[in-house]
C-alpha cells in the first residue's frame, strides 16, 4: 500500500494487489521502489501538462541491483521525428474538438434549461445532480453543458445506473458518454445505452467493469 508522506490524517493512500512472490523480490528495494513511483507520478504529471511522452529505465545488475535512469524520448528522437509526431498529436486533437462539436451540437442533446423542464426540476437541481452524477452532462464550452435525452425514459426518470458507472469509470462524462454509446461484444454487440433499455443492467455494469480493467469489452 503507497501512502501520503503527510500521514494517516492526510488520508491518501493507494492499494495495489501484488502476489506475495513480487513482495519478496520488492522488500529489500523499497528505497528503488519509492522512487520509481515518484517519477512515474511525475512523468504523468508531466505528459499532462506537455502533451509529450517520456519515461525512464529501471537497470538491474548481476547482484541484483537495480538503478534508476530518466529517459526523455525527446532525447531518442531526431527533429523531424518530433515535429511529424508533435503534428499528428496537433491533428488528432484538433479531429477530437470537431467531433466533440458535433456531438454537443446534436439533436438528442438538451440544454440545463431544457432537462429542467423534461424532469420537472430547477436548473440549479439539474446542475446538483451533475455533479453527483445522477446525470450525464457533457461539457461544451461556450454552449456551457449538454445533457443526452435519452438518459431520460418515458417515464420522465434518468438512468439509476450513472452513479455506479461513474464509480467505475472515472469521474469524466466524456468517457461514460463513449461507453454508453459504444457497441460491446460483451453485450452481444449492442450498445450499453441500448443494453439498459432492454433491462440489462448487470450486463452493462458487468461490461463497465471489464473496460475498468482495461479488457476488451
Amino acid at each position: 500500500m503507497l501512502k501520503s508522506a503527510a500521514g494517516a490524517a492526510a488520508g491518501a493512500t493507494l492499494a495495489v494487489a501484488v502476489s506475495p512472490t513480487v513482495i519478496d523480490g520488492l522488500r529489500p528495494h523499497r528505497s528503488i521502489v519509492k522512487q520509481m513511483v515518484e517519477e512515474l507520478s511525475s512523468l504523468f504529471s508531466e505528459a499532462r501538462r506537455s502533451g509529450r511522452t517520456a519515461g525512464f529505465t529501471i537497470t538491474v545488475d548481476a547482484d541484483g541491483a537495480p538503478e534508476i535512469n530518466t529517459l526523455a524520448r525527446e532525447q531518442a528522437m531526431d527533429a523531424d521525428d518530433v515535429a511529424e509526431r508533435d503534428r499528428a498529436f496537433a491533428a488528432a486533437r484538433a479531429r477530437g474538438r470537431v467531433k466533440a462539436a458535433e456531438i454537443l451540437g446534436g439533436g438528442e442533446m438538451l440544454s440545463a434549461d431544457a432537462m429542467a423542464d423534461r424532469l420537472g426540476i430547477s436548473r440549479v437541481t439539474v446542475n446538483a445532480r451533475r455533479q453527483r452524477h445522477e446525470l450525464l452532462g457533457l461539457d461544451g464550452a461556450k454552449r456551457g453543458f449538454r445533457f443526452p435525452a435519452w438518459q431520460v425514459n418515458d417515464d420522465g426518470k434518468p438512468l439509476e445506473v450513472l452513479p455506479q458507472l461513474f464509480a467505475l469509470l472515472g469521474p469524466s462524462p466524456w468517457t461514460v458518454y463513449r461507453f454508453l454509446t459504444q457497441h460491446h461484444d460483451a453485450l452481444d454487440g449492442a450498445t450499453a445505452r441500448d443494453a439498459l433499455q432492454r433491462g440489462r443492467t448487470a450486463d452493462v455494469l458487468d461490461a463497465a467493469e471489464s473496460v475498468a480493467r482495461g479488457d476488451f469489452a
